[in-house]
């Protein structure tokens, strides 16, 4: 099976794999994750478990992998969600192969016009299913250099002290609360890209809560009440 084509670009192609069961095109995502993302390759098993669902398996998360192609070949990927409840989507995963970093679309470098499409992407997701109009991207972003680069293309630095929690690999057996108790955190930066067709006058605690809680209690999955959640929401600064 062919993965859907969502976006092509004279040469630059976007590709959505979820539930595709375009094998090759997901080893080819993966590949570049574990090239690209080093730090991280023990969730590549859990990756390709969730490639072979559809992008709405988990209950009010509409997920997606994708996979772009520059020339057929493997350039770049994003995963990210929308979260139905919190009317926000998630940025997670975003790498471009060094060689093709400086390949340009509508002016804009790929890494940027792939953060844009990505935006794109969730105020359809809100559209097509009559949900109020998404707010916009909320992003984990590391190191302060990266999170520079954002703020000049657009993504607005939230105030107050994030971070992102880093899982063990996997062991058979092991409880969800056994894996909660050696779980890490990583300080980061979160940063916002807000939807162009709404204009946000400001941005308020409560909102702020929430787009920390669609990180870490709908997508990580910790409790509402878990000290790492409790500490970061209570360092927002508004």
């Amino acid at each position: 099976m062919t993965a859907l084509l969502v976006k092509q670009e004279e040469k630059v192609e976007v590709y959505d794999l979820l539930g595709s069961g375009d094998e090759l095109r997901i080893e080819k995502m993966l590949g570049l994750y574990q090239k690209l993302f080093p730090q991280y390759q023990h969730y590549v098993p859990r990756m390709r478990r969730r490639a072979q669902f559809g992008n709405e398996h988990r209950e009010g998360h509409v997920v997606h992998y994708w996979l772009v192609e520059v020339d057929g070949e493997p350039a770049g990927i994003r995963t990210f969600r929308y979260i139905r409840g919190r009317h926000c989507g998630l940025a997670h995963s975003l790498a471009v192969d060094p060689k093709f970093r400086n390949v340009r679309v509508f002016d804009k470098r790929l890494a940027v016009f792939i953060i844009y499409e990505c935006l794109a992407q969730v105020i359809k997701d809100a559209k097509v299913r009559g949900d109020s109009p998404a707010l916009g991207m909320v992003n984990e972003v590391e190191p302060d250099h990266l999170m520079e680069h954002y703020i000049r293309n657009g993504l607005i630095q939230l105030p107050l002290k994030y971070a992102e929690p880093i899982f063990p690999p996997e062991v058979a057996g092991r409880s969800r609360l056994e894996e909660l108790a050696i779980t890490r955190f990583s300080p980061m930066h979160m940063g916002f890209l807000p939807n162009p067709e709404i204009e946000i006058q400001s941005y308020t605690r409560e909102m702020i809560a929430d787009f920390v809680k669609a990180f870490l209690v709908d997508h990580y999955g910790l409790p509402e009440d878990h000290p790492a959640v409790l500490e970061v929401v209570d360092t927002i600064s508004v």
